[in-house]
């Protein structure tokens, strides 16, 4: 089966929350144990005039819209979630959107040309897997779940596939 890292559509400029640091950073939230994660987070929005509440936001860490989240509780009914409202204080809109608790399952392995392979024994058959990298985090998602996801009619949800190894 393919996979793919899941990104933000270069056509979209997500929002972006300010003052994240300490509080969802991929550090802290690494550190944390899912039960130590406050349920609720309120966050304000850098304004950008071009900005759009995208279903999938990679940065400062996976926080997906809750169709998004309907979907993987579908293939992952354990998962948790810690919910992060956005609220766009200059235009007066909000969107909730939902931080999963994922636990690394190992390191990306890049070749010569940047693409990205991961090793099929850290994969498992989970359908998301969060993976770490030098630079970044990954977000791997298998592509049964990609497919659906993209069913629903997402906004900003853009794709990369990765070699497996």
């Amino acid at each position: 089966m393919k996979y793919y890292q899941i990104v933000v559509d270069a056509h979209y400029i997500p929002p972006v929350p300010v003052g994240w640091y300490g509080k969802i950073d991929q550090k802290t939230v690494a550190e944390k144990k899912s039960y130590e994660m406050p349920l609720h987070l309120l966050f304000e929005t850098g304004s950008h005039m071009q900005m759009v509440f995208t279903d999938v936001i990679v940065f400062p860490c996976l926080m997906v819209s809750g169709t998004v989240r309907d979907v993987v509780m579908r293939y992952m009914p354990r998962t948790g979630f810690t919910r992060v409202i956005l609220f766009d204080k200059a235009r007066g809109c909000s969107k909730a959107y939902y931080m999963p608790h994922l636990r690394s399952a190992g390191h990306i392995k890049k070749d010569i040309n940047g693409s990205i392979a991961v090793e099929k024994e850290l994969l498992g058959d989970k359908a998301v897997v969060k993976m770490d990298g030098i630079d970044k985090t990954y977000i791997i998602m298998r592509m049964d779940i990609v497919e659906s996801i993209l069913r629903r009619g997402t906004v900003g949800v853009g794709l990369k596939e990765i070699t497996i190894v």
